[in-house]
């Protein structure tokens, strides 16, 4: 009983980490979680530890070196513990309480109706749901003022979030359908049917949401399946009909693609935007975000989110360059350095490795690289392995998705980190665990 009120509370928690406004009843679902799943750390055995100690281990000397970076180095200590206290410390509680939810999970008789394939299940009806009401929501809107709503998610207060939380749940589906066409089983307990079902609402979430990102992470995930599914399948179904295969997927990838260029403008003028932006010294309107933008060859002025994100970028390079110990862990760690520069400069740069790297400088950013790369070197091993884990591709999925994200937008912070942990903790166990992991 204690291990389904366990789930449920991990379920709701992974519900509202994306909603606004709901920062006190995350708290009190990690919590809830944690609590629930105590009895589970007595549990804990060496060797259950052990299969994952690498990732874990650098994590550990990850989250040292941030501490004694704050203590020792920052110049402005105390916000920087409080930054850990807000941001890193509530990100370790997610993670182990995926840790300790799948351990709990993994650990029980396959027959029961919790296991680890519906675990995996409950995640994807999770995030698909948050994709179905974003969806109505773009419908209610068309039915109400004639147009989608393109661009906007009321659900999660920006596409930002929506399409984080939609390359997740493409994840998922796309390693199951990919165990499916290559007779590796199931990751999902459930009829092709709901998987394509899904996959559909996802895909029209994705395109209502409108976050370039997004896509992007969405064509490299089909491209790695696509790669994975032909070097596997290969022997098995000939050259020529893996030539029929990649051409028919590619055009997929491309039709889709093509979809979101033309639905979107800003693709249109991005390379003249990334000239401008680039060159910060001659422009101030990067920093001093109430002057116009440049103006591009049209007469237009440079796309603002691709402007500020290029610019940002640069500058970043700038303050590691300048900074490379850091000054101290914190979402904002690059506005702090900046105003140096520009005390007027206030937020982040819309680069997670800008950001980390300019919070907690080379050395913090060579572990956390470091500790992804564990990550996804522990999903290929399980995956490729002998017992031929799809949780373990997942996480390949998951650790590639969100190290390709982090150079684009700042997703190592707030909710989203903790997603990323939970689901990290979650999937390290599954993937590991030999009685019953999909």
């Amino acid at each position: 009983m204690r291990l389904t009120l366990a789930l449920l509370s991990a379920l709701s928690l992974l519900f509202v980490w994306s909603i606004k406004g709901t920062i006190a009843l995350r708290y009190f679902l990690i919590a809830s979680t944690l609590a629930l799943l105590a009895n589970e750390i007595g549990k804990l055995r060496w060797s259950d530890i052990k299969i994952i100690r690498i990732p874990l281990g650098l994590l550990g000397i990850l989250s040292i070196w941030f501490v004694m970076q704050a203590i020792f180095i920052s110049p402005e200590t105390s916000w920087a513990l409080g930054e850990l206290k807000g941001q890193w410390l509530p990100a370790l509680a997610a993670l182990i309480a995926g840790v300790l939810l799948a351990k709990g999970i993994s650990g029980t008789s396959s027959t029961r109706f919790i296991n680890a394939a519906t675990l995996m299940l409950g995640i994807v009806f999770v995030f698909s749901l948050q994709a179905l009401i974003a969806v109505a929501q773009s419908l209610l809107h068309w039915l109400t003022t004639g147009a989608l709503l393109r661009g906007l998610v009321p659900l999660t207060g920006g596409k930002l979030e929506m399409s984080f939380i939609l390359n997740i749940l493409l994840a998922f589906l796309t390693v199951d359908l990919l165990g499916r066409s290559t007779g590796r089983g199931r990751l999902l307990p459930v009829p092709l049917t709901v998987n394509l079902v899904c996959l559909s609402v996802a895909l029209f979430a994705m395109y209502l949401a409108g976050a370039r990102n997004g896509t992007i992470g969405l064509i490299f995930l089909s491209l790695s399946a696509l790669f994975l599914y032909l070097y596997d399948q290969y022997p098995r179904i000939g050259p020529q009909r893996t030539a029929a295969i990649g051409i028919g997927v590619l055009a997929l990838i491309g039709a889709f693609s093509w979809a979101s260029y033309q639905a979107d403008a800003r693709w249109k003028v991005f390379g003249e935007t990334a000239q401008l932006a680039w060159d910060i010294d001659n422009h101030e309107e990067w920093h001093r975000t109430s002057l116009p933008r440049p103006l591009l060859a049209n007469g237009q002025p440079a796309d603002e989110s691709a402007y500020n994100r290029i610019s940002w970028i640069r500058a970043g390079l700038r303050v590691i360059a300048e900074h490379p110990a850091g000054v101290g862990y914190g979402r904002n760690a690059f506005g702090h350095a900046l105003r140096e520069h520009y005390p007027h400069y206030r937020g982040h740069s819309h680069s997670g490795f800008v950001d980390l790297g300019s919070a907690v400088g080379l050395p913090g950013l060579l572990l956390w690289i470091a500790f992804m790369a564990s990550l996804i070197w522990h999903g290929w091993k399980e995956f490729f392995g002998r017992e031929r884990r799809l949780a373990g591709l997942v996480l390949v999925f998951l650790g590639t998705g969100f190290t390709g994200r982090m150079l684009i937008d700042s997703v190592n912070q707030d909710h989203m980190l903790q997603i990323f942990f939970f689901l990290t903790g979650v999937l390290l166990v599954v993937s590991a665990e030999r009685k019953q992991a999909p």
